[in-house]
């Protein structure tokens, strides 16, 4: 896996998931050692809710706890924490190194339980005899590799996501880097080498690694000294160790977890800040204590990435309004004071357009621009047809033509109208209005030199086969990428919107999204005028089309265009 840089992989696991996992490791860890505090022979469990049936044997055999391991293990814990608490820091003023308290209490057990016989006397659970001497190496037989293969990529990916999130963990707590491709290949070579001894498969530590921390270890020279002196206690000293009690390595271990178990603290924090990082970390601890190690990594990676996929299909759709004597566009449920320009919908997606979310940014499109073209289409061919039936006339030009169309072909008095009001009411708004001072808007540095005055609008009727939308401008400056749905999505909306009178204007595409423009024959069918640099050239545009398309061509009438 190193080799195929799968290390990569290692992004997928997000500092909340991480988290979770050692955390909810670190409860199967010290449940594991509750067992030896107490002094319970207690079968061990595997699988799903293994947790929970441990649980349930502990309490059904409490009442048989042994009281001298009890004793012993609550010794300890207080003299970790009491040195953990005071000794250390006192003692760095003498030397570098914190107290060695767990060594000592090591020592001191397997002196006092030799010298009294705790094994013997009280009932306690000790090391036992410790096998001297290393296997001699040899190949693993490789007849039954095909029978394990499947299991060993599983283990592989659970031991390695183990130490590097282990890493991780002490990594930004120490201020260090990991490279994931890295620990895969040290890991690689590791697990190579301990096959050919019969050893177990290598893994981080999380009990060892929190006691070695909590030792003031820094350096890979740790590990080194750790691994000498074991070779060392395996090939000489390993008879010396037989009388420690289990109970004295349960406390050192217990006491180590308290770092693991302080993440808790930051819950409430995340929760403020975060749910979406709060639901991760619930979930992949919920799912490591109370299913199992295994399950609860592949659950976290896939809630994890579920949460991805949610965001990326419904992101934000935010309506941008211009900031007052400015050509700066913002969101107008954040920013005050915006304000949105007359029968100008500006819109922006923040996120990329892909066959995922299509259908959404469409249905978005729909929602905030108050106009569904289908709907709105449909209501005026019914419209249409009643206004025929009511007059007795059929204009030639069919249903796609526009109602003021078909008043101007049953009466001259009724165009007449018609005329009359466009006048008044340049931009053929229903709520025109004229208080709006659009003079700041800007093009090659020229101002425009005058604007509507109130005695030239008029509030116009609109009937509800109308709508005062003009121009719906689509920043699609969060356009990372675009496929071939996202483009076929766009091209049916411009042609939806094209057939109630609404044109659509993309602006701030990035070079790919263009380049994936040109390449799917967007601009065959659709003009590539439909593309604007900035929002704020989109808007003049619409203002200069929306001024002149209404403009009264007379000498009275006023410049209301001028020279942008």
């Amino acid at each position: 896996m190193s080799v195929l840089r799968l290390g990569s992989l290692s992004t997928y696991l997000s500092d909340q998931l991480v988290v979770g996992f050692t955390t909810g490791s670190s409860v199967h860890v010290f449940t594991s050692q509750v067992k030896r505090v107490l002094g319970l022979d207690i079968p061990s469990f595997s699988g799903l809710f293994n947790i929970v049936y441990t649980y349930i044997e502990i309490f059904k055999r409490i009442a048989e706890t042994n009281i001298a391991s009890l004793v012993i293990s609550l010794i300890c814990i207080v003299l970790l924490v009491l040195s953990k608490q005071f000794l250390d820091d006192k003692f760095k003023k003498f030397a570098r190194t914190p107290v060695p308290m767990e060594l000592l209490l090591v020592i001191s057990g397997t002196s006092l339980s030799y010298v009294f016989n705790f094994g013997a006397k009280y009932d306690l659970e000790i090391v036992g005899e410790i096998p001297t001497g290393l296997p001699a190496p040899r190949l693993p037989p490789i007849d039954i590799w095909s029978a394990v293969v499947g299991d060993a990529f599983a283990v592989a990916i659970v031991a390695f996501t183990v130490n590097l999130s282990l890493g991780k963990i002490f990594a930004k707590k120490h201020n260090y880097e990991v490279h994931s491709n890295q620990e895969l290949f040290a890991s690689g070579i590791v697990n190579a080498v301990t096959s050919c001894f019969s050893g177990f498969i290598s893994s981080a530590s999380l009990s060892r690694s929190l006691v070695q921390e909590g030792a003031g270890c820094k350096t890979q020279i740790t590990s080194l000294v750790s691994c000498s002196i074991l070779l060392f206690v395996l090939l000489f000293l390993g008879p010396l160790f037989e009388y420690l009690p289990n109970c004295v390595l349960a406390a050192i271990i217990l006491v180590a977890l308290k770092g693991m178990f302080l993440q808790y603290k930051k819950l409430l924090n995340l929760f403020r800040h975060s749910k979406t990082d709060f639901a991760i970390w619930v979930v992949t601890w919920a799912s490591t204590v109370f299913l199992d190690v295994t399950y609860g990594l592949g659950i976290g990676v896939g809630f994890s990435l579920l949460t991805i996929i949610w965001r990326t299909n419904h992101p934000q759709v935010a309506v941008m309004g211009r900031l007052d004597d400015t050509d700066i566009y913002k969101d107008i449920s954040i920013y005050q004071p915006v304000f949105e320009l007359p029968c100008i919908k500006i819109v922006r997606f923040e996120a990329s357009l892909y066959f995922a979310n299509a259908e959404y940014f469409r249905n978005m499109l729909y929602a905030v621009s108050e106009v569904t073209p289908t709907k709105l289409k449909r209501v005026r061919r019914h419209m249409e047809k009643k206004l025929e039936k009511k007059e007795g006339i059929k204009c030639k030009n069919g249903s796609q033509q526009s109602l003021e169309s078909q008043n101007s072909c049953n009466s001259k008095e009724s165009a007449s109208s018609v005329q009359s009001l466009e006048l008044q009411n340049p931009l053929g708004l229903t709520n025109f209005d004229p208080s709006i001072d659009l003079s700041g808007f800007r093009n090659d540095g020229l101002e425009m030199e005058e604007t509507l005055g109130s005695e030239e609008v008029v509030n116009m009727p609109v009937s509800v086969t109308d709508t005062d939308l003009k121009f719906m401008i689509i920043d699609c400056s969060m356009f990372s990428y675009v496929d071939i749905t996202g483009v076929q999505t766009l091209a049916q909306i411009i042609k939806e919107y094209d057939e109630v009178d609404i044109m659509v204007i993309l602006v701030s595409c990035r070079h790919n999204v263009r380049a994936m423009l040109q390449q799917s024959g967007f601009y065959k069918t659709l003009s590539a005028d439909r593309l604007f640099l900035t929002v704020h050239d989109a808007v003049l545009y619409a203002v200069q089309s929306t001024s002149e398309k209404y403009l009264l061509k007379s000498a009275s009438a006023p410049n209301i265009l001028g020279h942008f």
